[in-house]
């Protein structure tokens, strides 16, 4: 069984664009889309939606990447409450997140 992480950990994690060496941070992520499809993406980072305010629509954006971190197709944007998992951890959405943040 997977171990779980907190929506609030998650959340604060992946607004942490760079590592200290000024890397780009990549992570996996597993989400569902609004019209229901599943998506798994190995590799990503996080970026913004060009004239889209993310953070008043709880929205994040992920662009799939290679392993060397240059970008592979679209930036996809993503309801943070459709995120399922987040580097191998299932993300606890009972416990540390409140809607109105």
């Amino acid at each position: 069984m997977k171990e779980a992480i907190y929506a609030n950990t998650m959340l604060a994690d992946l607004d942490i664009r760079q590592d200290r060496f000024g890397n780009k941070r990549l992570f996996s992520i597993k989400f569902c889309t609004l019209d229901g499809k599943l998506y798994f993406i190995p590799q990503a980072y996080a970026t913004g939606c060009k004239g889209m305010d993310m953070k008043r629509m709880r929205f994040r954006g992920i662009q799939p990447c290679d392993c060397k971190g240059q970008p592979e197709g679209h930036v996809i944007p993503v309801k943070i409450t459709n995120i399922m998992e987040y580097n191998g951890h299932v993300v606890d959405w009972t416990n540390g997140y409140q809607e109105n943040e």
